[in-house]
């Protein structure tokens, strides 16, 4: 595969996995959830459940993903870190539940800007990234 295959195969996997953090919410979630959240707070073990796979996701972007040099390997570490990214927002679907809305939210918001890192401008040919020089 050349390089602009693999640039283009990047991008549309991580354009469709974008889009389908909102089309979950839409269809699974019955759109943007509203209301307030119930008084008793939300365990510690289902924050960690939401925000450990996005950690992880961050350091696979990168502390990973940089050090590889083969295509199909960055293109196996960009699946999996986005996979990550994604889940929480099932998490927050399906065990969060109506009882948080705004904890609903505020996992949607941090599991598409974690998306979003993954976008693979490191994948796009001719993309460098230069230090810039100091006065």
């Amino acid at each position: 595969m050349s390089t602009k295959q693999h640039a283009i195969v990047a991008w549309i996997i991580w354009f469709s996995i974008f889009q389908g953090a909102f089309v979950m919410q839409w269809l699974l979630g019955g759109g943007l959830p509203e209301g307030e959240n119930i008084e008793t707070l939300m365990s510690v073990g289902s924050w960690a459940m939401c925000f450990v796979p996005l950690i992880v996701a961050t350091v696979i972007r990168w502390l990973v993903i940089p050090k590889i040099k083969v295509p199909q390997q960055q293109l196996v570490a960009m699946i999996l870190g986005l996979a990550r990214s994604e889940g929480p927002i099932f998490l927050s679907l399906f065990l969060i539940g109506s009882d948080y809305p705004q904890n609903q939210i505020a996992v949607l918001i941090v599991a598409v800007f974690s998306i979003i890192q993954f976008a693979p401008s490191y994948a796009t040919p001719g993309y460098v990234i230069t230090p810039t020089e100091e006065a």
